[in-house]
């Protein structure tokens, strides 16, 4: 038997959701989307940033390698001018195997998971943070 997630604390919750991967984007919309309040994309870091500056949201799922502003840029900007985001943010991203990307999500302290990844291990993490 198939021990069940309990998703009731993500339940009111913003999400904003920042990855270029269309097909990643709409598995995790459709699986996520039933769980939380909201459900924001941006497909890269410009977009995002946008939806910060409007909105303080309680999870950042975030991928590195994306056009105009990758995670990176990304994490740096909110770093600056809403450092009480950064706990929030979750990486996600397939280039863990640079050393670059190893040292700076290690230096970020934030939690992340590789691609591909099971969706429970995403839920695991969301609903382990404060």
């Amino acid at each position: 038997m198939k021990a069940t997630l309990d998703l009731s604390s993500l339940s009111g919750k913003a999400v904003l959701l920042v990855d270029d991967e269309e097909i990643v984007t709409d598995v995790i919309r459709e699986v996520l989307s039933p769980a939380v309040e909201l459900l924001e994309t941006a497909t890269n870091g410009e977009e995002a940033l946008a939806k910060i500056m409007e909105m303080d949201f309680d999870f950042i799922l975030l991928d590195i390698e994306m056009p105009k502003m990758n995670g990176m840029e990304l994490y740096r900007y909110v770093k600056e001018i809403k450092p009480h985001l950064l706990e929030r943010i979750i990486f996600i991203t397939g280039d863990t195997e640079t050393a670059l990307t190893r040292t700076f999500i290690m230096k970020s302290e934030c939690r992340y998971l590789d691609k591909p990844f099971m969706l429970r291990d995403l839920f695991r993490v969301m609903i382990s943070l404060p």
